[in-house]
């Protein structure tokens, strides 16, 4: 929803394009051959990519070690792919592989394009996928060895991949890969409306009403947590909108202890925020753009004639009033930010500080 010209973002860290950027290397005249290739390919898909060569003697050859360029692209880019020996690719990443849900994509090519193999971060870091466009672009084959795809299962982490959700626990999530493999029935309880769940589970996936589920699910997919279920795997969209009101001067140690205590009261992910919303003289709040700064969040900041506009019954304060010329910030803020989504945390007063929820509407998808 786009609100009128008073509207102010700040909070976000724009940074680069990570998602786009693409780093390729090879080692030999060959390869470097098959890399410009890549790029090129790679490049009409929208990505920018680098096509570098690592080789004595070769026109612009990198004068940096292996390693040293692949810990510079690691931190830069989305997909690091190496033109030649697997063995080179794995030596050259394993001083800085982290984890699954951060680490970029890392694909090997040989050098006749035969064969395109992810190597890490296949599901999450779109690893796989990236592989079996580049086979098409270049006429290769895709080598994925995920075994969830292989045996054409659904893939707990590719799926939140596609649809913008946090993995609460990847260990959970790998617990409910391994029965999948096992043959066992997965529960997920969705908690977005039933009109906006599109296609059809598949195989192994049954979808459950938690008001009507006797036991915990497997997955419960929402932005609440439930304190009693200790095995659910919980994936969380970013769906979640906090309407904020304070003193002006407030530090963003009280903004931030007022919204945890908050996010922690009602049960909700942290993860869950998509961003902050107040009125329009908010909108220079030094301490509120920091914990915008500091969560890399954006602020959205609205007139009083914009609040208006937010459907419900809120919490009114002739003080506040007085003041803004509205009767409700937090709980206005919340509810138009969210387009006019579903309060879920009322007015909660905090040290000064007056927080308030809303939840968007989401969806998800199965392919």
């Amino acid at each position: 929803m786009e609100a009128a010209g008073s509207r102010r973002r700040e909070g976000l860290n724009q940074g680069t394009r990570k998602d786009r950027q693409v780093a390729v290397i090879s080692f030999t005249k060959n390869g470097k051959e098959l890399a410009d290739k890549i790029a090129g390919c790679l490049s009409e898909e929208g990505y920018e990519v680098t096509a570098d060569i690592k080789c004595n003697g070769a026109r612009g050859s990198i004068t940096e070690s292996l390693g040293e360029w692949t810990g510079r692209m690691f931190r830069k880019c989305y997909a690091l792919i190496y033109v030649g020996a697997a063995g080179i690719a794995v030596r050259a990443i394993a001083p800085y592989v982290e984890s699954k849900t951060s680490d970029p994509a890392v694909l090997v090519a040989d050098e006749k394009g035969s064969y395109i193999i992810p190597v890490l971060s296949g599901h999450i870091g779109g690893a796989n996928e990236l592989a079996v466009s580049l086979a098409a672009g270049i006429g290769g084959t895709p080598v994925i060895t995920t075994a969830t795809d292989i045996h054409h299962l659904w893939a707990v982490d590719k799926f939140a991949q596609e649809n913008h959700l946090w993995i609460a626990d990847m260990a959970k999530a790998k617990r409910i890969s391994a029965r999948l493999l096992a043959g066992e029935e997965i529960i997920v309880d969705c908690t977005c409306e039933e009109n906006r769940i599109k296609g059809e589970p598949p195989e192994g996936i049954r979808m459950v009403d938690s008001q009507s589920q006797e036991k915990e699910p497997d997955i419960c997919i929402g932005i609440h947590k439930n304190p009693s279920w200790r095995h659910t795997l919980y994936l969380v969209p970013r769906a979640a909108v906090v309407g904020i009101g304070c003193r002006k001067g407030t530090d963003a140690g009280k903004i931030e202890k007022a919204i945890e205590r908050t996010l922690n009261r009602e049960g909700i992910f942290q993860s869950s925020l998509c961003k902050l919303a107040s009125i329009d003289i908010k909108a220079g709040e030094e301490g509120i753009l920091r914990y915008c700064r500091n969560h890399s969040l954006e602020l959205e900041t609205y007139s009083a004639g914009e609040l208006l506009k937010a459907e419900g019954e809120f919490h009114a304060s002739a003080f506040v009033e007085k003041i803004t010329g509205i009767d409700n910030v937090c709980e206005r803020s919340a509810v138009y930010a969210s387009g006019n989504g579903r309060l879920v945390v009322e007015k909660q007063v905090d040290d000064g500080v007056t927080v308030a929820v809303a939840q968007r509407d989401w969806r998800i998808i199965f392919e």
